[in-house]
């Protein structure tokens, strides 16, 4: 039976291992995120099907924090700015986009772009923390 348990830890340490090595450049792993989880796109999406899910998302919430001048303008490229929208309406709907989206647990806040982890109540993700 220790033996068992030792293999699991072991196993366990492994992918944990895998997990950090392969996370995204500049993201953060923090210990205090540990149970949460963001929508962010998938690679090699179709760029029409993320656009238009960035004009969907945007319609319906707040995306100033990617927009010129802001946090999470850069990087100025369409999967970034379609993770951001992809993970606001996660946290409006509760559900992640399966057609151009996918679930991480590694936190894709990067330099001053902190992406959001709660909601304030009245179906609006709160962006005060990220602006």
């Amino acid at each position: 039976m220790a033996k068992n348990v030792l293999v699991i830890l072991f196993l366990a340490s492994c992918l944990v291992g895998v997990a950090l090595s392969s996370r995204p450049q500049n993201a953060k792993f923090n210990t205090n995120q540990v149970g949460k989880d963001w929508c962010v796109a998938q690679i090699g999406a179709p760029a029409d099907k993320l656009q238009g899910f960035i004009d969907y998302a945007c319609g319906i919430n707040d995306c100033l924090a990617i927009q010129p001048g802001a946090p999470c303008f850069e990087p100025n490229n369409l999967v970034s700015h379609a993770s951001f929208a992809l993970d606001l309406e996660y946290r409006r709907a509760g559900l992640c986009n399966n057609e151009v989206g996918t679930i991480t647990t590694i936190d894709p806040s990067h330099d001053a772009c902190q992406y959001p982890v709660k909601c304030n109540g009245t179906n609006q993700v709160d962006t005060a923390a990220i602006l």
